[in-house]
């Protein structure tokens, strides 16, 4: 019975291994060269339907853990001592799971269930095994060119189209997890998948796991199955749209939870429960800054907040003896993870968040908060068989954690009511922290540097952004502090028993050896990896720990050298800061609504949820490099939102890139779209102040609709807005754009007058427009007055500029703009006039 709790968890990981070894296989089950006789015994673990027997990947699985029989020794070394049968072996657990579940010992019973609720179907039902049949009828080796199709493809909140409709499904290349372009799906491609090339370059990784624990191994195998499966399509038979990954991963997290909810004998209640949180705060902690060096604190102070997140994720799972396999997703402020409905789950639980809630207060006071509630998860809502979806689950959980918002800190206010409300600042002539403005508590040192004085907190976020730059690595130890890394940057977030230390790879040779006495609680983090190509496990070299991969937004920003944000958007004749802040829209009723009922599986969920975090946390790293990285500077970019400052003109050149690839990235499917809001402001603005417009610049975006054209195109938010004014992306964006290129293009060569643009924001500021229409009736006039008198004095390319501007705000024309065609509720008078402010920021940046 020892470690058969983890070597479930691990058979799970395993059990459809077989499906990417035999797509890489160019024979059939008599005819290939890697199958050995005995796993060629279809009778061992292939379940027999109507005379034949089918699912023959399991096959594979079976070959695949006697290939690498020697990588595994550690872990199977007393495999043939054991009093167990063959059928809970290593082999047997992963191999067996679709058989009869009478051909099964109580263990396999276990992963069989959980790969039947992770797909969302009875894999030993007539109708599978039926269809498992006629896919061998047809061309018994087309699954092997079959790719698999992007999740983001399938949305479909509104549920108005179905697969049958939609034809041209976008396709997802095979390879390995890269920040490239070239991951991007693709509608068609010229040539049949190369699974066996990329099945060679896992091999050749695979067998560098070398680990003597369970969880080292498994752990460290989760990521590399991230890495190479992600791509790779769990099943052909039924629509492709979840990875092989994200299959094996949720099926390795419902088979623990089924292990525990058995072993403790759980009845009555659902198996499982969902916990979600989300974290409160965020945003006027990381913009609390009063100082003009905001730009050495605000890195740090923002990937501060990533590994506090990261921190009570691995308390959680600590407390709850859960895996990694469990986080169904950890980013951007929240987290949800899948736990056994157990009394020492519920317990434990109860009992880590009133941990968590303490810490965070003793940390942080009440500025930072997070919430934290679970629900229970039934198996006929995993099925398709209950009253309730797995969306609706979702739904309620949502709503649960957010009331959690409207009672901060309760159980502190109730254990300590007099001390939570002590006076915490103390006034007067207190010293204060140079960059946050925060009070020195009595008796709390004081860090002097570069002529500033800094709170302990403060200084580590200052040299962890410095650090971040030349960081590669992050080393999380578990428990005590490595007493021999004291020189390292090291920070332990809220005191929760973790301490992350940032590394590049030849402090980590100089440590390896040490590392070694600390197996499974140590876990070595490769950051974006060489050019975002997630070759983690090179850092190995024997050492018994847990190795993964994580993507973050910005970490190739030369923190050591980073300028003030006066020096970034400084500019001989006008300098102006962008402060752009960037989401997903509706992202709740994607997650509610958006995928079908029938459909809602927990893999695909997690699927949709990874999905946005390679882009953002990920694949945001690309654009930002390939846009302007000496004058923008990555703040934040994780989940589905970024928050980036830059000189004004590369801020918005930024949100236009973002939007475009991020459609691209979304298969064009209208079920997804960006709005966002950059606040343009002073280089010496605060950056609390500039956070807090650019949020309500969002605000506006995200409020923003085209009320004559909402049925025909749903031009609900999908817009950007600056200087006070939205955008539609679609078909305001595009016009404002052009109008004011040509406005520049005439002032460039001295056409145009630029007395044009002051007079049209004189026009508009005493035109009193109240929704979108003129009150003061004068502007007509008076607008059409000065200007003609302007166009006589012109010449014909401007003359007609000017006659196009009269003639679109007088005839209260909203079908053009500029003479291009345009769908708008705006009238013409304020879209004109932003191009004519938007075109005079660039006129007075390239002045000479």
């Amino acid at each position: 019975m020892e470690n058969i709790r983890e070597r479930i968890y691990l058979a799970a990981l395993l059990h459809d291994i077989g499906k990417f070894y035999q797509r890489a296989d160019q024979g059939s089950v008599r005819t290939s060269e890697y199958l050995n006789e005995h796993c060629k015994d279809e009778s061992s673990f292939c379940p027999l339907y109507a005379g034949r027997y089918t699912h023959k990947h399991v096959l594979w699985t079976a070959q695949f853990i006697e290939d690498f029989a020697p990588v595994f020794k550690n872990l199977l070394r007393n495999e043939k001592e054991t009093s167990l049968s063959s059928r809970d072996s290593l082999q047997g657990l992963a191999a067996g799971h679709h058989l009869a579940a009478e051909q099964l010992s109580e263990w396999g019973r276990i992963i069989k269930e959980a790969d039947c609720l992770s797909s969302g179907m009875d894999r030993s039902s007539n109708e599978a095994l039926r269809d498992a049949t006629d896919e061998m009828e047809t061309a018994w080796d087309a699954f092997k060119r079959k790719r698999m199709v992007s999740v983001l493809e399938t949305i479909n909140p509104k549920q108005v189209r179905t697969n049958v409709e939609k034809k041209d499904w976008s396709h997802l290349p095979v390879h390995k997890m890269e920040l490239t372009k070239t991951c991007f799906p693709c509608p068609s491609f010229e040539t049949s998948p190369d699974y066996e090339t990329l099945w060679k370059d896992f091999k050749g990784e695979f067998k560098f796991i070398q680990a003597n624990t369970y969880r080292a191994f498994s752990e460290t195998l989760l990521s590399l199955l991230l890495k190479y499966t992600s791509c790779v399509p769990a099943s052909t038979i039924h629509f492709p749209d979840v990875s092989l990954y994200d299959h094996l991963k949720t099926t390795a997290a419902l088979a623990v939870c089924l292990y525990d909810y058995q072993m403790e004998k759980g009845k009555g209640r659902p198996p499982f429960l969902l916990i979600g949180a989300d974290f409160s705060g965020i945003q006027s902690y990381i913009y609390q800054i009063v100082s003009t060096y905001a730009s050495k604190n605000l890195k740090g102070r923002s990937f501060y907040l990533r590994i506090l997140s990261d921190a009570v994720v691995r308390y959680l799972l600590k407390e709850l003896r859960l895996f990694q396999a469990n986080v169904i997703y950890n980013s951007g402020g929240g987290f949800y993870l899948l736990a056994p409905n157990t009394e020492f789950v519920r317990s434990q639980l109860e009992k880590a968040i009133q941990t968590i809630e303490k810490r965070f207060f003793e940390a942080h006071g009440t500025t930072l908060f997070v919430a934290i509630d679970s629900i229970e998860l039934t198996k006929e809502a995993l099925m398709h068989k209950g009253d309730e979806s797995l969306g609706q689950v979702w739904g309620k959980l949502f709503v649960k954690r957010d009331r959690k918002k409207s009672t901060k800190f309760a159980f502190l206010i109730e254990t300590g009511y007099d001390s939570f409300f002590e006076p915490f600042m103390q006034g007067g002539d207190t010293r204060r922290d140079s960059i946050t403005g925060e009070e020195f508590l009595p008796g709390e040192p004081i860090i002097e540097k570069e002529d500033l004085s800094l709170k302990a907190i403060t200084n580590g976020q200052i040299e962890m952004g410095r650090k971040l730059r030349e960081t590669n690595l992050i080393v999380v130890k578990e428990g005590e502090p490595l007493p021999y890394w004291k020189s390292e940057v090291q920070i332990s977030p809220a005191q929760l028993g973790f301490t992350y230390y940032f590394l590049n790879n030849a402090d980590l040779e100089e440590m390896k050896d040490r590392l070694c006495a600390s197996a499974d609680k140590v876990s070595v983090i490769t950051l974006n990896g060489k050019n975002g190509n997630c070759d983690f496990l090179r850092t190995m070299d024997g050492i018994n720990n847990i190795y993964g991969f994580e993507f973050y937004g910005g970490n190739e920003t030369d923190m050591r050298n980073i300028p003030t944000f006066e020096e970034m958007c400084k500019n001989e004749n006008f300098s102006r800061m962008g402060v752009l802040r960037m989401d997903v829209d509706n992202l709740g009723n994607i997650f509610q609504n958006g995928i079908a009922p029938e459909r809602a599986t927990l893999s695909r969920f997690a699927a949709l949820s990874r999905s946005f975090d390679f882009f953002f946390s990920g694949y945001l790293n690309t654009i930002w490099r390939e846009t302007d990285p000496d004058r923008s500077f990555i703040v934040y970019s994780g989940g589905d939102d970024v928050f980036i400052v830059a000189s004004w003109e590369v801020a918005i050149k930024l949100a236009e890139r973002i939007k475009e690839d991020f459609k691209l990235f979304a298969c064009e499917n209208p079920a997804f779209s960006l709005s966002g809001g950059i606040a343009i402001i002073p280089a010496k603005f605060p950056i609390m102040k500039g956070a807090e417009e650019s949020a309500e610049e969002e605000m506006l975006a995200k409020s923003h609709i085209i009320y004559n054209v909402r049925e025909e195109c749903g031009c609900e938010k999908n817009a950007i807005s600056f200087m006070e004014m939205p955008l539609n992306w679609k078909w305001e964006y595009p016009a404002v754009k052009h109008l004011k290129e040509r406005m520049c293009e005439m002032l460039k060569t001295d056409k145009l007058p630029k007395s044009f643009l002051s007079k049209l924001m004189n026009h508009y500021a005493n035109a009193k427009i109240v929704k979108h229409k003129i009150t003061n009736f004068k502007t007509y006039w008076m607008l059409t007055y000065d200007l003609s008198r302007m166009k006589e004095r012109s010449d014909e390319g401007v003359k007609e500029l000017i006659a196009c501007c009269i003639h679109e705000v007088c005839d209260q024309n909203k079908g053009t703009l500029g003479g291009e065609p345009l769908r708008t509720d705006y009238h013409a008078l304020e879209l004109w006039t932003l191009a004519a402010r938007w075109a005079e920021l660039e006129y007075r940046k390239d002045k000479e």
